[in-house]
C-alpha cells in the first residue's frame, strides 16, 4: 500500500514585517554566508566611496548585515518594525542599543533621531517597497534625509516587480532547506490582480509559504502562509522619484558593486546621495 500524507495549516499571516512563524525560519530561508559573500564587497566599496563608518541599515531583520558590518569596523545600527526580528538581532549583535523599533513612513523615533547622523542608510532584501503608498513612501524619503548627514549615501536593493509583471511568470525559485532533520520547501509567488491603491500606486501581494517534509517523510505540514503588500517600482520610475524626493546622483542598477550597471531584471539596486 502506499503512504499517506496529511497536510496541514498551521498558520496564515499578513503584515508588514517578518513576524511570528516566518520570523522564526527567515535564517533559514535566506543562505546567510552566500548573500553576504555576494552583497558585503559592493556594499564595502559603496560606503567606501564616501568615507562612511556610521551606517543605518533600515529593516535589519535579524541583524546579520549589521553583525557583518560590525565585524568590519564599521559603528552599524539596525532598525526593523518587527520586535520578533529585533530580538533575535540583539542577541546576536549582542548590543540592543544599536537596534530601533521603526515602522518606514512613520515619524522617526526619538532614540533614533538621536543617534542621527549617519553617514549611511542601507534597505536590502525587499524592505523598501513594503512602503507601498505614496505618502508613506515620501514620509519615509523625508525621515532618511533627515537621517543623513550632508552627502550621505542611501542604498537600497530591491525587486521592481514591473519588470516580473512584464514575464507574466508569478512564480519565484523554489527554495530547499534540510532544517531539524526535516525538509523544508519555501514557495513564493507574486499576485498581480490587486487594484490600485487609492492614491493610483501599483502593488502586488508577495505570498511565501513553508511545506515540511518530502516524499520519505511520513507526513507534510504546511508550515506557514503569509502575503505581503509591495508597491510595484520599476527601475527607471524609482530613479526619477528619489531625485524628485531631493536626493541627487541617483542611480538604478542591477549589481551592487557597480552602479552603472543596467537593470535588466526585477532585481535591481539604487544609490543616491543627500545633497552636500
Amino acid at each position: 500500500m502506499g503512504r499517506s500524507y496529511s497536510l496541514v495549516m498551521s498558520s496564515t499571516e499578513s503584515t508588514r514585517g517578518i513576524r511570528g512563524t516566518m520570523s522564526r525560519y527567515y535564517d533559514v530561508f535566506v543562505d546567510w554566508p552566500g548573500r553576504l559573500s555576494r552583497e558585503l564587497p559592493g556594499l564595502q566599496k559603496l560606503l567606501g566611496s564616501v568615507g562612511a563608518r556610521r551606517v543605518l541599515d533600515l529593516g535589519c531583520g535579524t541583524g546579520r548585515h549589521v553583525a557583518a558590518l560590525r565585524e568590519r569596523g564599521f559603528d552599524a545600527h539596525g532598525a526593523d518594525v518587527s520586535e520578533d526580528m529585533l530580538e533575535q538581532a540583539r542577541v546576536l549583535v549582542g548590543d540592543p542599543t544599536k537596534f530601533h523599533a521603526w515602522q518606514l513612513g512613520t515619524p522617526v523615533p526619538a532614540a533614533l533621531a538621536a543617534a542621527a547622523p549617519f553617514d549611511a542608510l542601507i534597505s536590502m532584501g525587499n524592505v523598501w517597497p513594503q512602503v507601498a503608498s505614496e505618502a508613506e513612501a515620501r514620509a519615509t524619503a523625508s525621515a532618511c534625509l533627515s537621517l543623513l548627514r550632508p552627502g550621505g549615501l542611501l542604498v537600497l536593493g530591491l525587486k521592481a516587480f514591473a519588470a516580473r509583471r512584464a514575464t507574466k511568470d508569478p512564480h519565484l525559485p523554489l527554495m530547499k532547506r534540510e532544517h531539524e532533520g526535516r525538509a523544508l520547501w519555501f514557495l513564493r509567488f507574486v499576485d498581480f490582480t490587486l487594484p490600485p491603491l487609492a492614491d493610483g500606486t501599483h502593488v502586488v501581494d508577495l505570498h511565501v509559504a513553508i511545506v515540511a517534509g518530502d516524499t520519505k517523510a511520513a507526513e507534510r505540514e504546511a508550515v506557514h502562509h503569509g502575503a505581503t503588500c509591495m508597491r510595484e517600482w520599476a527601475a527607471d520610475e524609482l530613479a526619477t522619484w528619489l531625485a524628485g524626493r531631493g536626493f541627487v546622483d541617483v542611480r538604478v542598477s542591477g549589481r551592487l558593486d557597480d552602479p552603472s550597471a543596467p537593470a535588466p531584471t526585477e532585481d535591481v539596486f539604487a544609490t543616491a546621495h543627500k545633497p552636500a
